[in-house]
């Protein structure tokens, strides 16, 4: 039994069934290692994830640095608050928005790259 699976393409890919690895969690990995951009592709999400999460702190304060959440007085802190911020109506179209655009991006490039790649060959 030959298995080529933790191996990196000797041939053209298809670009379909990379496009749906870039929907499903480790298998995006394993996308962009078959076309030899693993590196690059970790370094787009990371960046990406760095820059969307600052952009959510601002627009959205998680209220970590808010003095009732490092009280001594209450054992159980607000939970709610720390993962939602303040607004939590905000937050859910933030997280959707964030996932959305990070799965546009991860496909953007593993569609590019497949292309690129099956033109060698």
């Amino acid at each position: 039994m030959n298995c080529n699976f933790a191996v990196p393409a000797n041939g053209p890919v298809s670009i379909i069934r990379q496009t749906i690895y870039c929907f499903i969690p480790i298998l995006d990995l394993y996308a962009a290692y078959h076309i030899k951009k693993l590196r690059m592709y970790l370094l787009i999400m990371i960046l990406t994830g760095l820059a969307m999460s600052v952009v959510g702190e601002v627009i959205n304060p998680s209220g970590l640095s808010d003095q009732s959440m490092t009280s001594s007085d209450d054992p159980h802190p607000d939970f709610g608050k720390v993962m939602f911020g303040p607004n939590p109506g905000i937050s859910i179209p933030i997280t959707i928005s964030y996932t959305a655009i990070a799965y546009a991006i991860a496909i953007y490039f593993i569609r590019k790259w497949s292309k690129k790649w099956n033109e060698r060959f």
